[in-house]
């Protein structure tokens, strides 16, 4: 059986030594034009694309662009626990300001610092001196008043919109916000035992409310405009309210009655008790 063209195999010299080609003759092989063969124009040879620009979600180059992590910051903190031990182990040694060590201007000198009921007989520790942080709320609006709870540990805002905002004074996040009145509110204290808060707003309305930020009494009549200040009475039996009506009244706590009202000008205010 003959492979291949039989005039092309008689031409073919055959091998030396009496040895003949086994198996048919190699293909020979054909090399294809390419795209960057000189016989196409030059307007058919391939180009890279360019690389994309300005892309919206990738634009870094790598998977993640949608879904980016927030840069790693540092958050703000206030150690309140260190000063309160250290007041702790101190004050058994001390028997008044006398024995007290005077903080030097050095950071060294940090660990040494007292919170500041241990510093009432200097009445320079109640500046602030340092900006720590601001936080913002989302409901953007003013804040009419500032309390601390009675531990320190918490801040009790008062906004124009009615609402308490329960913010943390370690880690500057708020942690809760409850809406306490219908209008703005205007005045709040604590009284001096600490387990009472009472609130008024523009409306004239006085709330009790508990240390856990309960309410259980409202007086919605107490008075006939914005209520101003409050103030306790040192035994927290009674406390005074004084409003824009120009009148200031003593009210009976555990009742919320009124004891007597008296008229004067406007914008008084309650001096403590």
């Amino acid at each position: 059986m003959m492979y291949g063209d039989p005039q092309q195999q008689q031409n073919q010299p055959h091998p030396q030594g009496g040895e003949f080609q086994r198996g048919p003759p190699p293909l020979q092989m054909t090399r294809q034009p390419s795209a960057s063969s000189t016989t196409l124009n030059s307007e058919y040879h391939h180009h890279a694309p360019p690389p994309p620009q300005n892309l919206p979600y990738d634009a870094h180059g790598d998977n993640f662009a949608a879904k980016r992590m927030r840069k790693m910051t540092q958050r703000r903190a206030v150690d309140y626990s260190s000063t309160v031990v250290r007041y702790m182990q101190v004050r058994i040694s001390q028997r008044d300001a006398r024995d007290r060590t005077t903080l030097q201007p050095t950071p060294a000198a940090a660990i040494d610092m007292l919170p500041a009921a241990a510093y009432l007989d200097n009445p320079s520790t109640g500046f602030a001196a340092k900006f720590v942080h601001t936080s913002l709320n989302k409901n953007r609006c003013s804040i009419n008043r500032i309390l601390w709870t009675p531990t320190g540990r918490r801040l009790i805002t008062g906004s124009q919109s009615g609402e308490f905002t329960l913010w943390n004074g370690q880690s500057f996040n708020f942690e809760m916000i409850l809406q306490a009145h219908d209008q703005a509110i205007r005045s709040m204290v604590w009284s001096h035992n600490d387990n009472w808060m009472v609130s008024g707003d523009d409306g004239g309305a006085i709330k009790y409310w508990q240390n856990n930020m309960n309410n259980v009494k409202v007086n919605k009549s107490a008075h006939k405009e914005s209520v101003r200040d409050l103030s306790f009475c040192r035994t927290d039996l009674k406390f005074c309210s004084c409003s824009d009506d120009t009148t200031v009244k003593v009210w009976d706590f555990a009742r919320c009655q009124e004891e007597r009202s008296l008229t004067g000008r406007p914008w008084v205010g309650c001096q403590k008790c």
